[in-house]
């Protein structure tokens, strides 16, 4: 038998018919057992999976031998089984919400809808749509490390966003995933305020970075723009041979 699995008693079956075998650790040995040349017999039998086996392929191997002199005689065959995650105790589910995060405090409020239409996507590609509502669900996202867990990270993609929308909220976004238990990642995007200055040469010292003095004043009207709400600051550098 592979590491880690266990016979159960009573389940196996030689050609069919119930017949048990002695149990040496992860060996079965069925004795007195007769078998002609050119002969094909089938051994059925259920196995428990140990705690400590993880998901993926394992072999069972099969041969017949002579009890007297240990010797092999047959072919092994071998059958292969696929250890699964299992939906309620290693997978990790995870859900969340995209949102119009209008005061930018980076949760939802009663007043801030959900976004639909919106893509999220994990570091494996595994691919989210929001629904009405902006909600998400992604089943089995992860089957985290056993001992230690896993780090999991999500990203919205910025360009399934409502047109003018930006996100305010980090992204992507990391979270610590634990086997069987859920994560949950909510993402704030809203419009945002664009700012738009037009800065040309003409408006430097020459060969300084240094305004010149008639523009300085310019400045503290930039700010007070920006204190009156939040906004995205456009910065556009027009060189000799534009216009705007």
């Amino acid at each position: 038998l592979p590491p880690g699995f266990k016979y159960v008693e009573g389940s196996a079956r030689l050609d069919g018919t119930a017949r048990e075998p002695v149990a040496d650790g992860r060996q079965l040995r069925w004795d007195n057992f007769e078998v002609g040349y050119n002969e094909e017999h089938a051994i059925e039998l259920l196995l428990v999976v140990g705690s400590g086996v993880t998901d993926g392929k394992y072999v069972n191997q099969a041969h017949v031998f002579d009890a007297t002199t240990g010797e092999r005689f047959s072919e092994v065959a071998t059958a292969t089984v696929r250890v699964v995650p299992d939906p309620t105790f290693d997978c990790t589910d995870v859900i969340g919400k995209v949102f119009d995060d209008r005061n930018l405090n980076g949760q939802q409020d009663k007043n801030e809808q959900g976004l639909t239409g919106v893509r999220v996507v994990t570091a494996r590609g595994l691919v989210a749509t929001t629904d009405e509502h902006g909600r998400f669900h992604i089943a089995c996202a992860a089957v985290p490390d056993e001992d230690r867990g896993s780090n999991f990270i999500l990203k919205l993609d910025d360009r399934t966003l409502p047109t003018g929308y930006r996100v305010v909220t980090e992204n992507p976004r990391v979270r610590r995933a634990t086997r069987g238990k859920m994560l949950k990642f909510n993402f704030g995007a809203t419009i945002h305020r664009v700012v738009g200055i037009d800065v040309a040469d003409g408006v430097f010292e020459p060969e300084t970075t240094r305004l010149r003095l008639q523009w300085q004043s310019r400045v503290d009207e930039l700010l007070d723009v920006l204190q009156e709400a939040p906004a995205v600051l456009r910065l556009s550098y027009l060189a000799d041979v534009e216009d705007e």
